[in-house]
């Protein structure tokens, strides 16, 4: 997920009640939450190191253990060296509830990241192996508005922070309400909802604002729960759509799509194409639904050539439906257009390209690869 999900899910774990147990324990959750997408920082080298690297080092097994271990320490020495001294009346924070604080928030970001079709290397460094839950579209406003409603009821205590949340609560709405591509219907029900978690953040008492919170957490559990379910009901229904045409299937993956609950792109793998429905998994496919073909592309030792090169083994490790097209050039090489079919559907031309390789008459490259 992008970063204000997790920001969002660190910050409501603090306003359930965690935030009183030692000091410094709402911003331990918060970074926490977000430390795992320290390796984005590989975009500043190459897209590929950012394939290659990206959801696995930070965000395996091992970066469970260590990244709490190491953030526990800076808060510490933050408490003693910068804090502290500033008010030497106010009570230490404690190492071993930090800890645990460090933990939670750790652990929330892999599981926020599984969700989505990009995936996550769970078992890293023991195993490159991507998992994939295929349940949220990587930004959901759904889930900014059932976790953030809940932050905002609780930490709109002050001037400081109705100024922050009215400032998060404008952008978000702008883009939603905004967008073109928004249905009236998700325009409404945002702005209902809006209307909803003011009103009731005008009549909860002080005393029943942790346990909004604590609500909000069980209502995301509840939608990402319908929503994985969704997902599987929507796999099940092409699966039974390939039977009925005699398409010869193997992998079959749903996708969902921003803003429709309901919706999902699923992507039928079959040896030459993928054939991607769109669908309503509450309804099923219509009976007359004509799939989108994306071509796999033909063997060709381009191909192979360009997926050799030093410079795109982190783009291979990436690929989850891998998608060719070579295109002879003048001058007797080719150019090699790598898509993966998750982003080729829906979007403007060309979207979905992961890579582009020249390659001279004897398969060597003639150009940097660019991503």
């Amino acid at each position: 997920m992008e970063p204000l999900a997790h920001t969002l899910a660190g910050a409501c774990l603090a306003e359930t009640g965690l935030k009183r147990v030692t000091p410094l324990a709402a911003s331990t959750l918060i970074i926490a939450a977000n430390l795992a997408d320290v390796d984005g920082a590989c975009y500043l080298h190459s897209a590929d190191l950012a394939f290659g690297f990206r959801r696995g080092l930070t965000h395996g097994v091992l970066a469970w253990i260590v990244l709490p271990v190491l953030l526990t320490a800076a808060m510490v020495a933050f408490d003693r060296f910068v804090r502290r001294p500033f008010d030497p009346d106010a009570s230490p924070a404690r190492p071993v509830p930090l800890f645990w604080l460090s933990l939670a928030g750790v652990l929330s970001h892999p599981f926020l990241d599984w969700l989505n079709t990009y995936g996550i290397r769970l078992l890293m460094p023991f195993s490159d192996r991507w998992f994939y839950g295929d349940t949220l579209f990587i930004i959901d406003p759904w889930l900014w508005i059932i976790l953030g409603g809940a932050v905002m009821i609780a930490s709109t205590v002050n001037r400081r922070g109705v100024l922050l949340w009215t400032a998060l609560g404008t952008g978000t709405t702008l883009l939603v309400v905004a967008n073109p591509l928004v249905p009236a219907w998700a325009r409404i029900a945002w702005i209902v909802s809006l209307a909803v978690l003011i009103g009731a953040r005008l009549l909860l008492p002080a005393a029943a604002r942790p346990r909004a919170a604590a609500s909000a957490m069980v209502v995301a559990a509840i939608y990402i729960g319908v929503m994985y379910g969704g997902s599987r009901a929507a796999e099940r229904q092409v699966r039974a759509l390939a039977t009925e045409r005699g398409w010869r299937v193997d992998r079959v993956v749903a996708a969902p799509v921003p803003i429709h609950p309901a919706r999902r792109v699923v992507i039928a793998e079959t040896p030459t194409r993928y054939l991607l429905v769109s669908l309503d998994w509450t309804r099923g496919p219509s009976p007359d639904v004509e799939p989108t073909v994306v071509e796999r592309g033909t063997p060709h030792p381009a191909i192979e050539a360009a997926l050799s090169l030093p410079t795109l083994q982190g783009t291979r490790r990436w690929l989850r439906f891998p998608s060719y097209e070579v295109l002879p050039q003048p001058n007797g090489g080719y150019r090699v257009i790598i898509r993966d079919a998750r982003f080729s559907v829906g979007t403007p031309t060309g979207f979905g390209v992961i890579a582009t390789v020249d390659l001279d008459r004897s398969l060597r490259p003639v150009a940097i690869p660019t991503s």
